[in-house]
């Protein structure tokens, strides 16, 4: 984890903003009705975050910027909501992650209370994908918001339907 990007978003989150209109526009012109319910129930702070990052995918996609990328970018975070906790409890799990593994963290996510949360939060890859498949998404949106984390800088990206050129630009443009 980037402890610069990581302290730029949680300044950011602080003081993010509600999508405009017209930034709302766009992502409904590019999610299907129930991916777009999904995006919504997000925090404004993610809402931002994940315009962010699909812009970013869409600039480094090019003309291969198809609107299911786009999606993946869009819903990547979604799994957080099923963690139910604010700004400073993610910061403690992020914390968390980073002092004594995200392994360890995940491990607690079947448990109830604030561990629970924290676990809950560690695993929000696999558990956005849930979200995504329960709601009728793409299916390689729901691919990317499962691998999102377990891709690295310098591995190598084999993911079912996702050319490894996406997945690059994708992992890129979700910079921290």
């Amino acid at each position: 984890m980037n402890p610069v990007g990581l302290a730029r978003r949680f300044f950011a989150s602080l003081f993010a903003s509600w999508p405009s209109p017209d930034e709302r526009a766009w992502v409904a012109s590019i999610l299907t009705p129930p991916e777009f319910e999904l995006w919504s129930a997000q925090p404004r702070y993610d809402l931002r975050h994940t315009l962010g990052v699909a812009r970013r995918a869409e600039a480094l996609l090019g003309a291969a910027a198809e609107p299911r990328w786009l999606a993946a970018a869009l819903l990547h975070d979604v799994g957080k909501v099923r963690a139910h906790l604010g700004i400073f409890g993610r910061v403690t799990a992020t914390l968390l992650m980073i002092g004594i593994g995200r392994a360890r963290v995940a491990s607690w996510h079947s448990w109830s209370g604030i561990r629970g949360r924290f676990g809950r939060y560690a695993v929000h890859g696999p558990a956005g994908a849930d979200l995504i498949q329960q709601a009728g998404g793409r299916n390689e949106v729901a691919t990317w918001a499962d691998a999102h984390h377990r891709v690295r800088r310098g591995q190598a990206l084999s993911l079912p339907g996702i050319p490894q050129s996406v997945a690059i630009a994708l992992r890129e443009a979700d910079r921290d």
